[in-house]
Parts: C-alpha cells; sequence; structure tokens
C-alpha cells in the first residue's frame, strides 16, 4: 500500500508519546509511507498522487483547541485520491467540527477514543457520514522503548523517589472528571504528611518532563499516581469552552461549582469518556507501580492485581499510603502488570497498526500500480518532510519562534497571564 500519513505539528515535538504515535505505521509495517506536516502547507499536487490510504493523525485536529471552525487548506483533503481514515483524540471538545471536516474530506473510518456507547453523541452518522468506528487507545507500548528501559530497569529497593507524579490544572470546561487530575496531587500529599516518603508530586506545567526524561522519572520512582484520561462534559461546538474561559476572565477565584452553574449546568457527567493513557503503559515498561483513581481502564489493568485503587471520594487515601509504604508489595504490583500487559505483546504499536491495516484491506479494494507514474511528486514530498525550512521557511521560523515564547513563558510560570493576554488580543470566537 501506499500511504500518506497527514499530520500538523510546527516543530518536531520532544515528547516520547506524540513522536511513538506518529511514526508507529513507518516503524511497524512493511508499507509504502510519506508524511505530510500540514503545517508547513499543503501542497495542491498531492492530489495527483494515487494514494491506497490516507491517515489523518492526531495532531492534524489541533485546529479545534484554538478558534478555528476547520483545517487550512480543507479543499485539497476533499480531493485526495485514497481511502480516508481518521485517528482524531481528545474528542470532548468541538466535535461538530470534526462531524463537518469527516463529512467534507470524505473520511470513512474513524478510530476513535469514545467509547462504543456514545459514539452517536460524538460523530453522529448523519453528520460525520463514517461507515465504521473502532474505539482504540490514546497510545500504545512502543517495541524501541520497550527495549531500551528494559535493560535500565531498578529493583525498588533502590529507587530514590517513592511517589511521582505529573499533572496540571485542567480546565474546567472538562467536567469534573477532567479535574481529577491536579485533585490528585493535593488529596496525596495532605494523606502523606509524617509518613515518611519521598515525594516528586507537582500540578505545575514548567515541571513537565520531555522526551527520555519522563522514562527516567518513572524509572525512578516506585510508585506513580495516575487516573483515566477523557472528560464528563461534551461541548459539541466550544461554546461551553467559550463560556467558562470568558467567566473566569471576569472572576479567576471562582470554584468548579460556581463555574458549572453559570456556564454549564446539568452537564458535567452526561458524557462518558474516560479511556486508558498512555502513562499507564509507560508505567508497565518501567515497572512503577501504579496508584490510580478507581476506573474501568479499558478493561485491561485490574485493580489489587495491576494497581493499587484509589477512591473517587478520597476515602481510602490512608490505606492506599499504607500499601505504598510496603516496598516489596508495590514492586509485586508492578511484576504483575509487566507479566500481564507487557510481556503478552498485545498492546503494543505494531498490533495497533496490523488492526488499522487489516481492516483497510477488508473495506477496500487495492489496485496494483507497478509504474511509479508520480515519482517526482513523491519525491518532492519526501524532501518538503526532510527539508520544511527551504520548503516553507516563514512557518518554519515562525513556529520555532512561538515556541521559545511559549516554553520563556512556563519558565517564567507566567502562563495564567500569558493565556488572559491572549483572550484579550483574540477576543472570545462567535458561535453561530
Amino acid at each position: 500500500m501506499k500511504i500518506l500519513v497527514v499530520y500538523e505539528l510546527l516543530y518536531k515535538d520532544d515528547r516520547n508519546t506524540i513522536n511513538e504515535f506518529l511514526y508507529s505505521f513507518e516503524r511497524y509495517s512493511d508499507e509504502e509511507y510519506y508524511y505530510l506536516n500540514a503545517a508547513y502547507g499543503v501542497p495542491r499536487y498531492i492530489t495527483r498522487i494515487n494514494f491506497d490510504l490516507i491517515v489523518f493523525q492526531n495532531t492534524f485536529f489541533s485546529f479545534r483547541w484554538h478558534y478555528a471552525a476547520t483545517p487550512r487548506n480543507n479543499h485539497i483533503f476533499k480531493d485526495l485520491n485514497g481511502y480516508k481514515i481518521a485517528l482524531p483524540q481528545d474528542e470532548f471538545l468541538n466535535s461538530d467540527s470534526l462531524c463537518d471536516f469527516f463529512m467534507n474530506s470524505g473520511v470513512k473510518t474513524v478510530f476513535t477514543c469514545v467509547p462504543q456507547p456514545e459514539w452517536q453523541k460524538v460523530y453522529p452518522r448523519e453528520k460525520s457520514g463514517l461507515q465504521h468506528y473502532f474505539t482504540v487507545v490514546a497510545g500504545y507500548i512502543d517495541e524501541i522503548a520497550l527495549k531500551k528501559w528494559t535493560k535500565l530497569y531498578r529493583h525498588h529497593h533502590t529507587r530514590p523517589i517513592d511517589v511521582g507524579y505529573r499533572a496540571r490544572k485542567i480546565p474546567f470546561w472538562l467536567g469534573r472528571h477532567g479535574i481529577l487530575k491536579w485533585q490528585l496531587t493535593e488529596q496525596f500529599m495532605n494523606a502523606a504528611v509524617n509518613r515518611d516518603l519521598k515525594l516528586d508530586l507537582s500540578n505545575n506545567e514548567s515541571d513537565a518532563f520531555h522526551g527520555d526524561q519522563w522514562y527516567e522519572f518513572l524509572g525512578n520512582c516506585r510508585v506513580v499516581l495516575g487516573c483515566e484520561g477523557g472528560a464528563s462534559l461534551l461541548d459539541v461546538d466550544g461554546s461551553v469552552k467559550v463560556k467558562t474561559e470568558e467567566y473566569l476572565f471576569k472572576h479567576p477565584h471562582a470554584t468548579f461549582e460556581e463555574v458549572e452553574g453559570a456556564c454549564f449546568p446539568g452537564l458535567d457527567g452526561g458524557f462518558k469518556f474516560f479511556t486508558l493513557s498512555p502513562r499507564h503503559f509507560e508505567a508497565c515498561i518501567t515497572r512503577t507501580c501504579q496508584a490510580l483513581v478507581e476506573g474501568d481502564y479499558g478493561g485491561i489493568l485490574k485493580p489489587g492485581v495491576h494497581y493499587i485503587e484509589i477512591k473517587k471520594d478520597w476515602s481510602n487515601m490512608d490505606e492506599v499510603v499504607e500499601q505504598i509504604q510496603d516496598v516489596d508489595f508495590c514492586e509485586r504490583i508492578a511484576d504483575n502488570a509487566y507479566r500481564d500487559i507487557v510481556e503478552p505483546g498485545l498492546y503494543t504499536y505494531r498490533n495497533f497498526v496490523r488492526g488499522v491495516l487489516d481492516h483497510v484491506r477488508k473495506v477496500t479494494i487495492l489496485m496494483p500500480n507497478p509504474n511509479r507514474e508520480h515519482t517526482n511528486y513523491l519525491e518532492l514530498l519526501e524532501r518538503r518532510e526532510r527539508l520544511p525550512f527551504v520548503y516553507s521557511p516563514m512557518a518554519f521560523g515562525v513556529g520555532y519562534i512561538q515556541v521559545a515564547v511559549y516554553k520563556m513563558i512556563l519558565k517564567m510560570d507566567l502562563y495564567a497571564s500569558f493565556k488572559k493576554l491572549e483572550f484579550l488580543l483574540k477576543g472570545a470566537p462567535k458561535n453561530n
């Protein structure tokens, strides 16, 4: 198969999760792959190439996080030749814009993190034009990372950190499930007072780890905290996000309950979008014991077997802390997860890619194309991917400037002030 992967990154991110997912197709199958970074524009000549499959990768759908309703160059994507699939994530926001894109561009299959009972809330067939739905998770076990970090395994008695965790202040418009992430930090720190545990917990975005630093951090922790990804509130058109940001701009110290009553009364809890996070697999790889807020975890992780369960009402925090203090118990839990989740090889990117391609082969008729009539265009596409600063120097330069400014803001702990300034300059979007 000749496959085009469409993504959008102003700069190549150093977060392992993004890179592992983005290049999983190329790494774990023998098909013919080409990549197009839509952040640097979409050349019209790609409509002259006959692809068998076009994959819209999750980073491509980042336009939903800003005030844009549709991706740039939407008309070109409509004319692309090949069967089209989408791999979106974080589908609790602006799902209507995803439906519009799927319908207008001819996307027929979605591999979504949304559980089956919620499919038609997010992607109703009449609005999306979708024919096939598959529930997947946001990330899998990368075999390259597994091989590297298995060699660097440290027994729990030698690890310098008892409990580690990184989170950030999740916006209120994700609902109560979203705020669990940062509440977990505070609840555990309160429960662990005077318990003689070495903690490395933070809700500050400037303390986030990137690249191999994250795996190194996990490898140094006996236990890592966590909860399911997702949200308990569906914002189909972005209006809840807008109302919430407007309200918090005027009332920066408002509680969740106050914001809920003013901006989305009665909506929270009506959407059950809970999914396994790549972090859970990464902890399994490093054999780090997990202490997780109760949830389903895709039916993969089992409480008491693969992780220590934390009740959502925080009622068993003292018991959790006592279990964490037992080093041998935590190491057994971590070993169970490695044995049951990692060793069988079921939850790898290789299996994920195989499943996607098997589906495409079933629903399409692949025509042999021995003559490479579009060789020049394909070579140009490859050069564009290797040398974006040559083919799109302005976008490339702007991207790196934006990244430098963003990192400076995080380092100076001015993130909240920056968001307020951005809101003032851009203003709130107008919802039709």
